[in-house]
């Protein structure tokens, strides 16, 4: 068992269904091979509308989120999920380059990764933010 995962109560990522939001399809392309490495559910897609259009059918227990992305920005997406009793108790992680942890963490994102990722950053920042945000219905910690 990886010591991380014994340490956090929320466990693992398997099973788990994450939403990569991400304009960049080689760091799109990453991100999910890192959460899908381990064991979670991923869904990657380019845009925060095409984000939107996900969520009117899926559920994830965690969304990803590229704060510069291509027309409405990060930002503009968490704002979207945060004013809608569908989404906004999912936990949403910031991934960026061009903002740092504090302005992230003040608008709301409830885990940081800077960029370039570490191999395990982005599975680290998944697993604490379920941490802090879990749903009622999210399996029991491990």
């Amino acid at each position: 068992m990886d010591v991380r995962y014994a340490l956090n109560p929320v466990g693992s990522l398997v099973g788990r269904h994450v939403l990569v939001v991400e304009d960049d399809k080689d760091a799109r392309d990453v991100f999910c091979a890192m959460l899908d490495y381990e064991g979670a559910m991923v869904l990657g897609t380019a845009s925060a509308e095409e984000a939107l259009a996900i969520l009117r059918t899926v559920q994830p227990h965690v969304i990803v989120i590229d704060i510069a992305l291509p027309g409405h920005d990060g930002f503009w997406l968490l704002e979207q999920l945060r004013g809608s009793p569908r989404t906004q108790r999912i936990p949403v992680v910031a991934v960026t380059a061009v903002v740092g942890r504090e302005e992230v963490l003040d608008a709301g994102f409830d885990a940081f990764v800077a960029k370039p990722v570490r191999p395990e950053g982005v599975a680290d920042a998944v697993l604490a933010a379920l941490a802090l945000r879990s749903r009622p219905d999210d399996p029991p910690p491990d």
